[in-house]
């Protein structure tokens, strides 16, 4: 019994078979019981100073991107607060079973999964490069825990 289950959490972290553990990079938030607790130790990420946060996600509301209808099956909105953008993306995602951002688990948010080197069912974000670092990646997480805390 116990061997099945470990054979489990196996799967859910990440192993496909290959040879030695799974890297911490290409654990999907959603789908790793075992990540770490949210933190951040950047500035600009934080409900009450979002400012880093803007700076990054102007990058996704851009020509072409997420600013028009048109351009993705989701828009951004920055005119107002990062907050407020945020919650407005609390809908169903193109990849069934994620929200653009979850507001019930928002380590399953599609959007946190886009920005890591692993992202579910979609090519890694922004498509122009200039990726999220870690760092930034689990600031974001933190912002939306600080949103939706559990």
């Amino acid at each position: 019994m116990m061997l099945v289950a470990c054979g489990s959490v196996l799967v859910a972290c990440g192993d496909d078979g290959s040879e030695g553990p799974p890297k911490a990079a290409e654990y999907i938030y959603c789908d790793n019981p075992d990540v770490a607790a949210p933190s951040c130790d950047l500035p600009g990420f934080t409900l009450n100073d979002d400012s880093g946060l803007a700076v990054k996600l102007d990058g996704c509301a851009v020509g072409g991107c997420h600013n028009a209808p048109a351009a993705t099956n989701w828009t951004m909105n920055l005119s107002g607060s990062v907050e407020g953008a945020l919650s407005d993306l609390t809908v169903p995602a193109e990849t069934p079973g994620y929200n653009v951002v979850d507001s019930v688990d928002p380590d399953c948010s599609l959007m946190l999964s886009e920005i890591t080197e692993r992202p579910i069912g979609s090519v890694r974000m922004p498509v122009t490069g200039g990726y999220w670092s870690r760092a930034e990646t689990d600031c974001f997480r933190s912002y939306l825990h600080e949103m939706y805390p559990q």
